[in-house]
């Protein structure tokens, strides 16, 4: 059995998935297998992941007869996994030869305590240039989870955590992603009360940024970010409240002692309303000060 399997979902993703599977094909650490599930796909999605199948025998390949919606195309991939170590990477991303190795010393160095390492990460455009660098502040080591989970809640932004390599076994006691925007937070306040999170002092991953990016929501009114979710599952409006709720409740319910759930839910709490208090403030002194005009 490979140690590490690379989980790659996808749905009409034809642009970049030729890039972003010959650069998983290219990584340094050699014992994984690739598992591509096509979430029906309507363009040449499915003729790419062949063409890269019949050349590399790591890659194994799946196709849902409809759409499921993309949290549960994700949540496919757990299940047809057989590494000890697993590994999300989206259509449209890329990872730099050695993502794979660095993750992988560093899970391994720090041994059980950790369940999920990720490397630092580099934006990216359309046609790959490179457009900035980004800061994703979630070195969580501390050996209390309701300091990790405070750290979460204080710096997550983009979520770029999650694509990184975790302890299949750690990802399975979570809810993984689910049918709501914003659950990959919910998502990475679980990993964080149940272990510590490093971060590999290299920039190996790069996000894409595009406008058609189903992640982003940058189109007019998250349509294209709903849509990912399938039509069952269509909600813009409040989604930040929903996702605070279903955090709550996962942080509250999880099979971890009474004291370490009520610590790490009043942790996210208080530290998440503490941010948003903060970043409202903020807000209304620029409009007072005349520079949020």
């Amino acid at each position: 059995m490979p140690r590490v399997t690379i989980g790659v979902p996808v749905y009409n993703g034809e642009r970049y998935l030729d890039e972003c599977l010959t650069a998983l094909s290219k990584q340094d650490y050699p014992d994984f297998e690739l598992i591509i599930s096509d979430n029906a796909s309507t363009d040449h999605t499915w003729q790419i992941c062949q063409q890269h199948a019949a050349t590399d025998p790591r890659i194994r390949l799946h196709r849902n007869d409809t759409n499921l919606g993309g949290h549960a195309n994700y949540r496919l991939l757990t299940e047809l996994a057989h590494g000890e170590l697993f590994k999300w990477a989206a259509y449209d991303d890329l990872c730099e030869p050695t993502y794979l190795s660095r993750c992988v010393d560093t899970l391994d160095t720090a041994g059980p305590p950790a369940i999920l390492a990720y490397p630092q990460t580099l934006l990216i455009d359309s046609d790959s240039t490179i457009i900035g660098t980004y800061a994703d502040r979630m070195n969580l080591r501390h050996p209390q989870a309701w300091r990790r989970v405070a750290g979460m809640a204080h710096g997550i932004n983009l979520c770029h955590a999650h694509f990184g390599v975790v302890r299949l076994a750690a990802l399975r006691r979570t809810g993984m992603i689910r049918p709501y925007l914003s659950s990959d937070y919910t998502l990475l306040m679980e990993l964080a009360a149940l272990g510590q999170i490093h971060e590999v002092p290299e920039p190996l991953f790069l996000r894409r940024i595009h406008t058609s990016s189903t992640r982003q929501g940058t189109d007019t009114s998250l349509t294209v970010a709903t849509n990912w979710f399938g039509p069952q599952h269509q909600q813009t409006r409040g989604y930040r409240r929903h996702m605070v709720t279903a955090t709550v409740h996962a942080l509250a319910t999880r099979d971890q002692p009474l004291l370490t759930r009520a610590a790490t839910t009043s942790a996210f709490l208080g530290t998440w309303y503490t941010r948003r208090t903060r970043v409202t403030l903020g807000r209304w002194r620029r409009r007072a000060t005349g520079r949020g005009a």
